[in-house]
């Protein structure tokens, strides 16, 4: 073997060394950064789940006021109808006792000096007179029932107005959110479109996982993600990088083991350096 053969195999072997010992330092960190996503992601649940708690108690909120808006509706729609009849009722009965008290004064003329005629008449007008107090009372039973059919109408106008605009608070938590999610959306294509990538997209599984660690010693870089042959990642799989917000760059998988995959940084955002931690993704 010549000398230019012998130098390029040592240095083979010493990058082979300088990679496996990278890897070993990595595999050794995983279990750290594993306990650690599942935390994050048991933090996350709970808060979905929390926030997928509120918006049922909201929802049912407005619907038992829904419910009580219509209740408060028929309750009023038959007072009304209560206060009419009552109304009639008392037309029908000061109708009747004026045609009564002429009776009354016809008989009281043509039987004045009967005295059992009288008797009869003042039980009669004691009669009258009982069924026109009767006659008020119904009157004041009405306007009272209709007093309480006005103030359950002014309450559920009240409920209903108070629904609306919880109704409405719900809207602009809507529209807020899917103004955020465009905007988001409307970044990535500005970052697809100034680095000239394709997007990745279907062609891959999607695969979500974390920087467990990165090494710039070797340009471009290599990176350990805490995902591999598992979690169907192949060799050439490619992974998008990313923190909250921030899109930090692209790498590609060269090596892959069970649980963990060493890639090689293909993509890097100026400004952006990627870190441990950072979330990794092969479908944005």
């Amino acid at each position: 073997m010549s000398a230019i053969g012998r130098i390029f195999l040592i240095l083979n072997l010493v990058l082979a060394a300088v990679f496996l010992g990278f890897a070993s330092n990595q595999l050794s960190q995983q279990t750290n950064a594993t306990a650690s996503l599942r935390l994050e992601r048991e933090a996350h649940e709970a808060t979905k789940k929390s926030l997928g708690d509120q918006l049922s108690a909201q929802t049912t909120q407005i619907n038992q006021l829904k419910t009580d808006t219509s209740a408060l509706r028929d309750d009023r729609d038959q007072q009304k109808l209560l206060a009419d009849r009552n109304g009639q009722d008392l037309a029908q009965q000061k109708e009747e006792n004026a045609q009564l008290r002429g009776e009354l004064t016809g008989i009281k003329e043509s039987l004045n000096g009967y005295n059992n005629t009288i008797a009869s008449l003042n039980e009669q007008k004691d009669r009258l007179v009982k069924e026109k107090e009767d006659a008020f009372t119904v009157r004041d039973t009405a306007t009272a029932e209709q007093l309480k059919a006005d103030q359950a109408r002014r309450a559920a106008e009240e409920a209903l107005s108070k629904a609306k605009g919880d109704i409405e608070g719900l809207e602009v938590k809507v529209t807020d959110a899917t103004k955020k999610v465009t905007a988001l959306d409307t970044e990535l294509k500005t970052v697809y479109a100034a680095t000239n990538y394709p997007r990745v997209g279907t062609p891959q599984p999607l695969v979500e996982g974390a920087v467990l660690g990165i090494d710039t010693s070797i340009k471009p870089g290599l990176l350990a993600i805490n995902k591999g042959s598992n979690d169907k990642v192949t060799r050439g799989t490619v992974f998008d990088l990313y923190s909250g917000n921030t899109y930090k760059g692209r790498a590609r998988v060269e090596i892959v083991k069970e649980d963990v995959c060493s890639a090689l940084i293909i993509l890097s955002v100026e400004g952006a350096p990627i870190a441990q931690g950072d979330r990794a993704t092969t479908q944005l």
